[in-house]
């Protein structure tokens, strides 16, 4: 059974620019007709629910700034539309104090509504990353790829998948601690940051196994990637001693499988790197035409 996810929009980064502007400029409409039709009906009908409703909208999309600033041009458009109404008040004030009181409403929706997001956004990060590393877990990185193989097959794209297994990481952890361990996996994943380009995706698998997924890239691309990849890795881990990185690297023309099953091609490579004196490169193209490339 599929599981089901959050929406990227749900979750994502707060909008900006004009996706933001035109969020705006729908919950500025609805305030305006609300104050046509309050004017008009002499303020007999309350339609607070629906102005509470666009300033959780703005909260959510465009964070709490925007939210509290939607607050507060709700209740202006909420006092204008009291005081231009023919509606008889027993003092003039009361029209300030009902706007007062929309105000604090609304300001306090859009404070919580900003910390629901906020601790929605912190779950989703625990699920999402690696505690250690900052880099995307397993479960992530699976996800991911399995929505850019669908890509891949759409728009017929290639695409590489690189395995990354640190070389005698448990002598290190047994002669220098798991402490020493903890600082080699952090130096990787920055190694692996720096070296990646911004579209790719970069995650820890798990121990000391490592993946990133190049999009839309060609095969002798992807393997300048990989040796970019290995030196920088290897530079990050000079402090670690005798911890060096044996990299994997399957190349794909086209979407013929699963991603996992290209996981595990990518992961076979990685071993063949690993019987052969560790510390190397391998590569190949899939579907397979000529045997696999060794690159120092």
């Amino acid at each position: 059974m599929k599981k089901a996810r959050i929406p990227n929009f749900l979750l994502g980064i707060f909008w900006t620019g004009w996706r933001l502007w035109v969020v705006w400029s729908i919950c500025v409409g609805v305030f305006l007709l609300i104050l046509a039709f309050r004017i008009a009906t002499n303020a007999e009908f309350d339609f607070a629910s629906l102005a509470v409703l666009s300033v959780l909208v703005i909260t959510w999309v465009g964070g709490k700034r925007n939210g509290l600033s939607m607050a507060f041009l709700a209740s202006v458009m909420w006092l204008v539309g009291d005081i231009a109404s023919e509606r008889q008040y027993s003092a003039q004030w009361i029209p300030w104090v009902n706007a007062l009181t929309h105000l604090m409403t609304y300001s306090l929706v859009a404070l919580l509504a900003s910390q629901v997001r906020l601790q929605f956004e912190r779950e989703h990060e625990r699920a999402t990353r690696d505690v250690l590393t900052g880099l995307h877990n397993r479960r992530a990185f699976l996800e991911a790829g399995a929505d850019e193989v669908e890509r891949t097959k759409r728009y017929a794209h290639p695409l590489a998948l690189i395995i990354l297994d640190l070389d005698d990481f448990k002598q290190l952890n047994d002669t220098k601690g798991h402490d020493a361990g903890d600082m080699a996996l952090q130096a990787t994943a920055g190694a692996l940051r720096g070296a990646s380009r911004s579209s790719d995706r970069v995650a820890r698998l798990g121990g000391d196994e490592f993946a990133v997924l190049l999009l839309e890239i060609g095969y002798e691309a992807s393997i300048e990637v990989g040796r970019k990849i290995s030196i920088a890795v290897n530079a990050a881990l000079l402090d670690f001693p005798p911890v060096k990185g044996s990299i994997g690297i399957a190349w794909f023309g086209e979407a013929d499988r699963s991603f996992p099953a290209m996981l595990k091609a990518a992961d076979e490579l990685m071993y063949e790197v690993k019987k052969s004196g560790k510390n190397n490169v391998c590569s190949r193209r899939f579907p397979e035409i000529n045997r696999s490339d060794t690159e120092r």
